[in-house]
């Protein structure tokens, strides 16, 4: 019987029916493919429609900073302009960019937080002086916007970064050893210096420029705090320390990177559909989207461009200067239904495109509840220093010496204050966790918690 229905299977006219109906089939397939695609491309671009009538925008044309004349742009310092005039490779490049690379000992960290110290260590600063000078009088210049590429998108070069945190490092070194020789004027202008250094950055939309900028920062909070605790700065030096705390808004650098991280994804997005390098600026596990549905493309850059301007952003409130952790715990729990979702491989291209938020809301909110209670903190000295005691109260600080008093980040409570037995003072903001656990840090080994416990500023210097 096998005989002679394999017989008939192989006929002509079986198999002209056979390849007919197979043919209908991929036709179908191919229909069903492209209705879908379509369905998928329209969704994407009526929501983005509705988006743009509100006045977002999505290219990267629009998160690029304008270009600014030579002469007023302290990109083109002496020390920075040669990392975009020349190649990666060339003596001229390798020499800018390792200018003021130098080990850090390590009694030199920065750890104010936990209320220590650096110990004082012999630098040999005469090599750097002349270069110092030079890079406080290039600091004088108005504005900076360094040659990036950003028709890259994610592969563009960032070379001036890390050169500039180098840079910041040798006016944090040389602020500490001023400071410990008494000399509390240049550690004081080295202090401004380095914090103007890294604001140079506070307009360049990428995560890791906003992420260096903190770091920066971070150093010169190490010398602020010993010559406040140690009641080492004078009015005058405390009120400009107040007016360039204030000056700074992380919350509005994070929200401007969040925003270009969205656009740049879909300048990547672009590229691909007319046709571009789809693993430009990626590390090699993304090559695998060389395999990937075409049916799936638009909805994974709907479903990017929703998160990040339907959850992350509005949880940035920089007018009332706020943060909503909630929001960015929400964004975490919409990935894990991508994940978990019927066919997670459909989602693959927004999943590994997404950025890593909550850990990067956790550094941006604890360097600006940092920067807030350093605006506190100078406005209390200054009224100690002219009343003899601190206040009873923040409010009585207004506005005689401070406009208006930073609150705590994540409520409407304000920051915790009060006076201890011993005429010190305790302030601190309850957190990313949003409760109070009585003003202490939660160290976890060598490390604080940021996540969990409060955040206090040190008053007292660790044994």
């Amino acid at each position: 019987m096998f005989p002679r229905f394999f017989k008939w299977l192989i006929c002509g006219r079986i198999q002209k029916r056979i390849w007919v109906s197979i043919g209908i089939l991929i036709l179908l397939a191919v229909l069903v493919e492209q209705s879908l695609k379509r369905a998928e491309r329209s969704g994407w671009e009526n929501w983005k429609a509705k988006w743009e009538a509100k006045g977002e925008k999505f290219d990267i044309a629009s998160v690029i900073p304008p270009k600014i004349p030579d002469h007023q742009n302290f990109a083109k310092s002496q020390f920075f302009a040669p990392l975009f005039d020349h190649d990666t490779d060339s003596p001229k490049f390798n020499k800018a960019r390792d200018r003021f690379d130098i080990k850090t000992a390590s009694s030199l960290r920065y750890a104010w937080r936990k209320g220590k110290h650096r110990d004082f260590v012999v630098w040999e600063s005469a090599f750097y002086e002349s270069d110092l000078a030079k890079l406080a009088d290039d600091l004088k210049r108005p504005h900076c916007r360094f040659n990036i590429r950003y028709e890259d998108g994610f592969a563009a070069v960032l070379p001036h970064l890390s050169t500039m945190k180098n840079a910041a490092n040798l006016f944090a070194l040389r602020s500490a050893q001023r400071l410990s020789k008494g000399d509390t004027t240049g550690a004081w202008q080295d202090t401004l210096n380095g914090i103007r250094l890294g604001e140079q950055l506070q307009t360049e939309p990428f995560l890791i420029s906003q992420l260096v900028r903190i770091a920066i920062l971070e150093m010169n909070f190490q010398t602020y705090w010993e010559g406040q605790i140690n009641n080492q700065w004078s009015a005058e030096q405390l009120t400009a320390f107040q007016q360039i705390f204030q000056s700074i808004d992380l919350l509005a650098g994070m929200e401007s990177a969040i925003r270009a991280e969205r656009n740049m994804i879909n300048h990547w997005f672009t590229s691909v559909a007319q046709g571009g390098t789809q693993t430009q600026g990626f590390d090699e596990s993304i090559s695998s989207l060389d395999f990937f549905p075409a049916i799936f493309f638009y909805s994974n850059q709907y479903q990017i461009n929703l998160i990040l301007t339907e959850i992350i952003l509005p949880g940035i409130d920089v007018s009332n200067h706020k943060l909503n952790v909630h929001q960015f715990k929400k964004m975490e729990e919409e990935i894990m239904d991508l994940k978990s979702s019927f066919l997670p491989f459909r989602h693959a291209i927004a999943l590994m495109m997404l950025p890593g938020l909550d850990k990067y809301a956790l550094k941006v909110s604890q360097t600006q509840a940092a920067l807030d209670q350093s605006a506190i903190v100078a406005a209390l000295e200054r009224y100690r220093l002219a009343e003899g005691s601190y206040p009873e109260k923040l409010t009585a600080l207004t506005p005689k010496f401070i406009a208006k008093i930073p609150g705590d980040l994540f409520h409407d409570q304000g920051l915790v204050y009060r006076i201890n037995e011993d005429d010190s003072f305790t302030l601190y903001s309850t957190g990313y966790n949003g409760t109070d656990d009585g003003g202490e840090f939660l160290i976890s080994g060598e490390s604080i918690d940021f996540a969990k416990g409060d955040w206090p500023w040190p008053q007292k210097v660790a044994e």
